[in-house]
Parts: structure tokens; sequence; C-alpha cells
């Protein structure tokens, strides 16, 4: 988020998943005065007139992300995309944004937090402004490391602590503990996000051996995309590392995107069957989301499938997308997968996911993510 952009007024564009407290609070902390649409219809005749400094837009929940583009071009308007690099969405609506000459100010991670709508508006604002010469520095002094969030294996009483995904964080001198919305945006369009995985990657496998000397079994999920591997030693790297700290490699789990699959470089399937020889796990992460292909499911060597949030997110509400959740459970463990449901929230969902079968979950109804010392107190609670 290179520039400053004073917030006074906000425009919301997507579907239910702004219907939160978390952006409500965000607004008020910030005093900042928020209007909201569904689908984006209408956008061209409301943003005149309510004359926002920031958009947040949901490319998924948007009707013509033309119109919307063009809409938040001719405001001015600082842009937020919600989800991620990889997704696919958020991929034409980066290409759409450029074309009309609106520049990306950064992505939201799903699902919406207080926090990183905060992170976000104090980038917008100019109170964090990092270059990548900040970010590679951080890099150099071993700043980029990994906070944990709390992933539950499915028993016949119910849930019990297994795991947890990684997420980046940036424990900066000054300002303490970084989200990635601040930081990623940048890394990304210099080309450090390799850099950054790197770093996580060490901290999950540092914290693995550390809780093999408490005598705690938890595995590590870290992200992937395979746009990133361009080196063709990395299984073989990354399993002197494990041995390096004594870890299983089964106690790390690679979590692939399954929209970045479409852009994987030629022999990313083969380097993915060499990390499983090696015993890594790999997951294939947003099931569900639409660019499937279950012929390319079955011959990728896969270990688990982690179903999208959107339909997880959809449970409590929506029969539909009950019955796909089930079926994708049915399927993967046809094909010998385990599954893992992310952004669960909701009691309901919970007890919906266990009837069901699912293997594991994790969402902010059971942790947010967590430093590793309050990950382990966490896990306590589900033993």
């Amino acid at each position: 988020m290179p520039h400053t952009t004073p917030i006074r007024r906000l425009l919301i564009v997507g579907g239910d998943e702004f219907a939160t407290r978390a952006v409500d609070e965000a607004a008020l902390a910030f005093g900042v005065l928020v209007r909201r649409m569904s689908s984006g219809t209408g956008i061209a005749s409301v943003v005149p007139g309510f004359g926002p400094d920031v958009v947040i837009l949901d490319p998924e929940a948007v009707d013509a992300l033309d119109v919307a583009m063009q809409a938040v071009a001719a405001s001015g308007a600082s842009l937020l995309l919600l989800g991620t690099p990889d997704d696919q969405g958020t991929r034409v609506a980066r290409a759409l944004a450029e074309a009309t000459g609106t520049a990306v100010a950064g992505f939201l991670a799903r699902p919406l937090s207080q926090e990183g709508l905060e992170v976000a508006f104090r980038a917008l604002a100019g109170e964090l402004k990092f270059s990548a010469t900040d970010i590679a520095a951080a890099v150099m002094r071993g700043e980029i490391t990994a906070w944990y969030q709390l992933q539950l294996a499915r028993a016949d009483s119910g849930w019990r602590a297994d795991g947890a995904e990684a997420l980046a964080r940036w424990q900066h001198p000054v300002h303490g503990p970084v989200l990635p919305d601040a930081f990623l945006p940048v890394a990304e369009a210099e080309g450090q996000i390799a850099a950054i995985t790197d770093c996580v990657l060490l901290s999950a496998v540092q914290q693995l051996g550390v809780w093999r000397g408490e005598g705690l079994q938890l595995r590590i999920g870290v992200n992937l995309s395979p746009v990133l591997v361009t080196d063709p030693d990395f299984p073989e790297r990354l399993a002197r590392l494990v041995y390096e700290y004594e870890v299983q490699p089964w106690l790390l789990v690679l979590e692939i995107p399954e929209p970045g699959m479409a852009q994987a470089p030629e022999g990313f399937i083969n380097m993915l069957a060499r990390l499983r020889v090696h015993g890594f796990g790999l997951s294939l992460e947003h099931f569900g989301s639409g660019t499937s292909s279950l012929t390319s499911l079955y011959r990728t060597p896969f270990s688990e499938l982690k179903i999208d949030r959107r339909l997880v997110s959809y449970l409590d509400e929506d029969e539909d997308a009950r019955r796909l959740v089930r079926g994708i459970i049915l399927l993967a463990h046809e094909l010998g997968l385990e599954t893992t449901a992310e952004a669960v929230e909701t009691q309901q969902a919970l007890e919906f996911l266990h009837d069901a079968g699912c293997d594991r979950v994790q969402g902010f109804l059971i942790s947010r993510p967590l430093p590793a010392a309050e990950l382990r107190e966490a896990a306590d609670r589900w033993p």
C-alpha cells in the first residue's frame, strides 16, 4: 500500500461476508463512515454521490466487475480486494483495475477480521508504510515469522487439538506484530513472496522441533503457491531442514491453493510427487471454489482436501452447501484423502462437520491466529 489515503468514507461492495461486527468495529475505531452494496449494481451512480476514499470489493460477489472498476477509477478511491493474489476472482479484478488505471492498494484475507481491517486502514493512512528494502531487511534479521491458527481433529467424542496453520507475521521492532495485509502487497509486487514463504517454513519447522522436545505432536500447515516453486531442489532442501530439527516430515503439510494450480510451472506435479516421497503432507486448499478438475485430482499426489471457506460459511443456512460439503467429504474419503474445513465460525457448522465425517476443522470459533506459546495454551483446551 504505497501511498497515503485520508480515510473518511468507506464503500464496501460485497455479500454477507461484510455484514459482520468486525467491519463496524474497525470503522468505529477509525471514525469512518461506511456504506454497503451487495452486488455492485448501480455503483456508477452511488460512487459520485458518496465520494468514497476507500473501496473494499469482493470480486466473487460483484455482478459486473468491469463497471465496478470503471466507477472506482473515476472516483480516485483506493481499492482493496477481498481474497488473495492467487484467487481466480482477484486475478480478474486486478487485471480490470490495471486496465482502468486503478492500482490495487492491497488484499484482505478471508474471513474478515477487525485486526485485518485496522491494519489496512493504518497502512492506507500512512501509519504503516513499508518498502521492498524494509521487507528485505526484515527477512535478513529474522523478523518474518509465523503465528498459528489451531486445527482440531475429529474424534468419536467430539474434537481434539491436532495441529495448526502457520500464518506470516512481521515482528517489527517498532510497531510490534504486523499482519500480512500491511506488507504482503509490496512483497508480492516486488517478487519477495518466496523469501517470506521460506521464513514461514523455517519458523514452522523450528516450532515442530520445539513441540517434539516438549512431547507435543501437532502438525503444521504452510501455504505454498505453485508459482513460487522455482528451485528444482526444493523437496530435498525441505527434507534436509526437517532432518536438521529432527522433525517427522508428515507433520509438515504444504497447502497448495487450488486456483494456483492452473498457473503451476511445468514440472510442478513431479515436484509434488517428490515431496510426497519425502513424506510431507500435501493439501489442496480452497477445494470447491469452482476451478477443480477431478481428473487432475486423482492424478496428483495430494493427501488432503481443504474445503473452501465460502462453502463452510453457508453451512448454517444453505442446504445445497451442506449437500456439496457432504459430497466433497465422501469423494475425498473414496480417494483416500483426508478433509479439513476452514473458516468455521459457528457451533452449528462445527456440529454439522463432525456428523458429516470431516477429519479436521479450523476457524475463529476455535481460535484466532496466535503466537506459538498461546497456541499451546489453546491446544490444551482441546485434549
